[in-house]
């Protein structure tokens, strides 16, 4: 009676827990799901944005190297 125990409940979506700490098992899968596919957004940008740069740089070293001829 002394020791009052907290009702804890998922930061994300309320529900009440019993086992686990600030998230719920269905919150935690919805979290990775998502962070996956923000993931591979990021990284197919990257990848794109370094291609780009990298023929924008072959082509200005083309044109340089034919005028000097």
């Amino acid at each position: 009676m002394n020791e009052i125990e907290k009702v804890r409940r998922c930061k994300s979506c309320g529900k009440l827990l019993i086992d686990e700490k600030t998230f719920c098992r269905r919150c935690k899968l919805k979290m990775r799901n998502t962070g996956g596919k923000v993931g591979g957004i990021i990284s197919s940008l990257i990848v794109a944005f370094s291609c780009a740069n990298s023929l924008a740089n072959d082509r200005e070293g083309k044109n340089g190297a034919s005028s000097s001829d």
